[in-house]
C-alpha cells in the first residue's frame, strides 16, 4: 500500500545532483553501480538497469519459514517515569510492578539503549485521517504477535507463546497474565471474544472475518477462550499461515481485523448488553465511533501513548499510557517520552516548510509528502530545524504502478487487455530508465513489477534469488520496435488509417490512464511518460483523472480501464496478502473475478447465475477455463494448506511463473527505492538504516512502520529542552 508520496521534477533533480560535500550525491545518469548518497546515510548501490542482483542484508536459514523469536527477559527492578512515580508516591497510582503484567514484553532490538524519561515529540500531517490514525499505525500495542527483523522473524506481543496441533488445523495462543487497559481495567481474552462474537459473528455489525480467521479451504474458524489468557482457533483444514497473518498490521482499526476491543467500555453501546439500544437501528455506527481510540479519548487502549485530546482539522495529543505492558531490557517501563503532539497542516508544501522551520521532531517516510527532491532543502535548514536525514528502504516491489482491469466491461477492449502479448508489448514500449533517472534518482533497480524483493520467497537460496530476477527482468527491457512487432502479430494494428491502432475486430482502442484526481506528481509524471511511449508505438493513450468518490465503484463494476496511482509493497511473504499475485478481492487487476473468488463456497456462489456478471450483486464473473486466473487459483488453493514451508515457497514460484509467462498483470518502474526519515538530532534510539536487519521495510502496512521499530523506546538526550 502506498503511504502518501509525491514526486520530483527535472529542476529538482538537477539541484540535488549538484550536491557533494553537503552529503547529497546521485549516481551519474550514464554511470554504473555507484552508491547514491542523499542524506546522512547512503542508499544501496544500484546496478545498471536490468542487471541481476542478490538481495542485501542477512539471509534466512535454508529453507525454513519465518520463525518465532525467543522472548527477551528484563533484568532488575522495574522503573517508571518520574511523573508516574510522583503519582505512585501520592497514592493516586498503583506501583509500577502492579501496573505491568506478570512478565512484561521486553523490546528486543539490538540498537535499544536505556534512556531518559520526559519531553514531548512533535509530529505533523496534511491528512485529516492521519491526524489520529498515523499515530495509531505507529504503535504495535494491540498485536498478539509481531514481525521482527524486518519480517525475517515473528516475535511475541500480547501473546507470550503460540503453536499448532500436528495438522496445523488448530492454533493456541497464550497471552500475558495481568495485562491492563489504559484505564487500569484488566485485559482478558474476553476482550477478544467480544470482538469475535459480538462484532464479527453479529449480522447486525459490519465487521467481517479477517484472513487469519479462515482455513486453507476458505471456511471460517471456530474461536474459543478456555480461560482469561488462552485463545484457541480451530479450522476445518490446515491453516499454516495463521501466525504470519496474525502478525500483520497493528490490529484494532488498521487492517482487516480488530482482534480485540475494550469490552467493559463498549458494552454500553451494544444492544446485547444495553437494553435501551434493542430497537436502535444505527447502534453500530455509534458503537464504532466510540471504539476508535485514535479519535475518541474516552476509549481505552493498549498502546504506549493514549489519546487525550482530539480536535478535528487541528491537532491530537497523546500522553503516556501508565499501564503500558512493555519495558526495555533494563526494566524501564515504556514509553520514555511523555507526550506526542500531532498537528494538522492543510497543505503539503506548508507542512514541508514546517520541517525546515523546526516545527517537528520526527517525520516518518510513510506519512510524509517528502521526496528525494526535498533533501537538500532540509539539509540547508539544519542549523534551524536540527533534523537528521535518514534513509530506510521502502521494501516496495515497485513504486508507481500501472495495471489494466482484466474485467473491463467493453468486451472488445477486454479481449485485447487479456492478451498477454498486448500487455507485454506495452511493458517493453515503456522507457522505465527515464523515470528511474528523473523521479527515483537512480537509487533503486528497474523492474517489470514484482512483490517486495525482501519477501522470504526470494531470499533463502540461489534459486530463490533467481526466481525474483526472472520476474523483475521479464518484460522491463525497453524495446519499442519489438513492441510494434508484437502488436502487429496479435492484430492490434491501424485499420482505418487514422494513425492509431484498433482492436483486432476494428474497434476503437483508447487506453485511459485512470487516477484519482488531482493526482500525486509522482504518478502523473510516470503516466505522462507512459502516454508518450505508448503513443509512440501507435496506441492512443490519455491521462484520465477521476473524482476520488467515483474511483473505486467504477473499478469494481468493470467501468474503469486502469489504475495508475498505486504502488506494490507487501510482504514479508507473498501469502499474507497475495492479492497482487492472485485475484481474490476487488481492488487489484481482476476485480470481478476476485469478487467471484471471495464468494466461493458460500450460498452466494450459486445465486444470480442467470444475470449478466456486471449486473450481479456484487458484480462477479468466473475465470476463463484454463486461463491464467483459474491456474493461479488452483496453485494458490494448494499453497494455502501446505504445511511444509518449502512446498509453499515452490508453489509461490509456480504462481510467479504464470506472471512471467502470461503477464505482466501489473507494470512497475523501480523497486525498493529509499524512503526519508527525519529525526531530531537530540532524539535517541531511532534506528539508522545499517542497524536494521534488511535496511528497513517502510511502505507496506502489513509490516507496520514505524510500529515495528518501537517508537515508544525513542527518548530525548535532554528531555527538559523538549518539554
Amino acid at each position: 500500500m502506498d503511504k502518501m508520496r509525491s514526486s520530483i521534477n527535472r529542476r529538482a533533480f538537477l539541484r540535488i545532483s549538484a550536491l557533494a560535500a553537503g552529503g547529497a550525491v546521485v549516481a551519474a545518469c550514464g554511470g554504473g553501480a555507484q552508491p547514491t548518497v542523499i542524506g546522512d546515510e547512503a542508499a544501496p548501490a544500484t546496478p545498471p538497469p536490468g542487471g541481476p542482483t542478490a538481495p542485501s542484508g542477512p539471509q534466512p536459514t535454508v529453507p525454513i519459514d519465518v520463525g518465532a523469536s525467543t522472548p527477551v527477559r528484563s533484568v532488575g527492578a522495574y522503573k517508571e517515569s518520574p511523573l508516574l512515580k510522583a503519582m505512585t508516591d501520592a497514592g493516586t497510582m498503583p506501583p509500577v510492578a502492579e501496573r505491568l503484567p506478570k512478565q512484561p514484553y521486553v523490546v528486543p532490538h539490538a540498537w535499544i539503549t536505556p534512556g531518559k524519561y520526559g519531553g514531548t515529540m512533535r509530529w505533523s500531517t496534511n491528512s485529516e485521517w492521519g491526524l489520529g490514525h498515523f499515530v495509531q499505525e505507529s504503535m504495535y500495542g494491540h498485536s498478539p504477535i509481531r514481525w521482527l527483523k524486518d519480517g525475517l522473524e515473528i516475535g511475541p506481543g500480547l501473546a507470550e507463546s503460540w503453536g499448532p496441533n500436528g495438522s496445523q488445523s488448530e492454533w493456541t495462543f497464550k497471552f500475558h497474565e495481568g495485562l491492563k487497559w489504559s484505564d487500569g481495567k484488566p485485559w482478558t481474552t474476553r476482550d477478544i471474544m467480544y470482538w469475535w462474537d459480538d462484532m464479527v459473528l453479529n449480522d447486525a455489525h459490519p465487521s467481517s472475518p479477517p484472513d487469519e480467521a479462515r482455513s486453507g479451504k476458505g471456511n471460517i474458524m471456530k474461536m474459543t477462550a478456555p480461560d482469561d489468557t488462552t485463545i484457541v482457533m480451530t479450522f476445518d483444514a490446515p491453516a499454516p499461515l495463521t501466525p504470519d497473518l496474525v502478525a500483520c498490521w497493528v490490529k484494532r482499526g488498521i487492517g482487516p481485523g480488530d482482534w480485540m476491543q475494550p469490552r467493559h467500555y463498549l458494552e454500553q453501546f451494544h444492544p446485547k448488553y444495553n437494553q435501551q439500544l434493542k430497537n436502535k437501528k444505527d447502534w453500530a455506527v455509534t458503537h464504532d465511533e466510540k471504539k476508535d481510540f485514535a479519535m475518541n479519548p474516552e476509549c481505552p487502549t493498549m498502546t504506549g501513548w493514549m489519546l487525550t485530546l482530539f480536535k478535528a482539522g487541528q491537532s491530537s495529543v497523546w500522553k503516556r499510557n501508565p499501564y503500558y505492558w512493555c519495558v526495555d531490557k533494563a526494566g524501564n517501563q515504556l514509553p520514555y517520552i511523555d507526550q506526542l503532539d500531532m498537528s494538522f497542516v492543510q497543505d503539503a508544501e506548508i507542512e514541508k516548510l514546517g520541517y525546515t522551520q523546526g516545527k517537528v521532531d520526527y517525520v516518518h517516510g510513510g506519512f510524509t509528502p517528502l521526496t528525494l527532491a526535498d533533501v537538500q532543502t532540509i539539509k540547508d535548514s539544519q542549523p534551524k530545524n536540527k533534523l537528521k536525514v535518514l534513509l530506510w528502504d521502502s521494501g516496495s516491489g515497485t513504486g508507481s504502478v500501472f495495471f489494466f482491469n482484466q474485467d473491463f466491461k467493453d468486451a472488445d477492449v477486454r479481449e485485447v487487455i487479456r492478451m498477454p502479448k498486448f500487455r507485454q508489448a506495452l511493458s517493453i514500449a515503456f522507457n522505465r530508465e527515464e523515470v528511474w533517472k528523473t523521479v527515483y534518482f537512480q537509487s533503486a533497480e528497474i523492474t517489470t513489477g514484482t512483490f517486495s524483493p525482501k519477501s522470504i520467497e526470494y531470499r533463502f537460496n540461489t534459486e530463490a534469488t533467481q526466481r525474483y530476477a526472472e520476474w523483475r527482468d521479464s518484460w522491463s527491457k525497453y524495446d519499442p520496435e519489438r513492441a510494434k512487432t508484437m502488436l502487429d502479430e496479435i492484430g492490434v494494428v491501424d485499420k482505418d488509417g487514422d494513425g492509431w491502432r484498433e482492436t483486432p475486430s476494428g474497434g476503437k482502442l483508447v487506453v485511459t490512464l485512470d487516477f484519482a484526481a488531482p493526482g500525486e506528481p509522482e504518478h502523473v509524471s510516470k503516466n505522462t511518460n507512459l502516454a508518450r511511449d505508448w503513443k509512440a508505438v501507435g496506441v492512443n493513450t490519455k491521462l484520465n483523472p477521476i473524482p476520488p468518490t467515483g474511483y473505486d465503484p467504477q473499478w469494481q463494476t468493470g467501468q474503469g480501464m486502469s489504475k495508475t496511482d498505486w504502488e506494490v509493497s507487501d510482504g514479508p511473504n507473498h501469502m499474507v496478502n497475495p492479492a497482487w499475485l492472485v485475484p481474490i478481492e476487488v481492488s487489484r487487476w481482476a476485480p470481478l473475478q476476485g469478487s467471484y473468488y471471495s464468494v466461493r463456497g458460500t450460498p452466494k456462489e450459486r445465486e444470480q447465475l442467470d444475470k449478466d456478471p456486471y449486473d450481479r450483486t456484487p458484480p462477479r464473473m468466473a475465470p476463463e477455463k484454463g486461463g491464467s486466473v483459474e491456474r493461479l487459483w488452483k496453485v494458490y488453493d494448494q499453497a494455502k494448506v501446505a504445511t511444509d514451508p518449502m512446498t509453499r515457497h515452490k508453489l509461490v514460484w509456480d504462481m510467479i511463473k504464470i506472471h512471467v509467462q502470461d503477464g505482466p498483470f501489473f507494470m512497475g518502474v523501480v523497486s525498493n527505492y529509499p524512503r526519508i526519515v527525519l529525526a531530531h538530532e537530540g532524539l535517541r534510539n531511532v534506528p539508522t538504516r545499517d542497524q536494521l536487519a534488511l535496511n528497513g521495510f517502510v511502505n507496506t502496512w502489513i509490516h507496520p512502520t514505524p510500529a515495528a521499530y518501537d517508537p515508544e523506546a525513542y527518548f530525548w538526550d535532554d528531555p527538559e529542552a523538549h518539554s
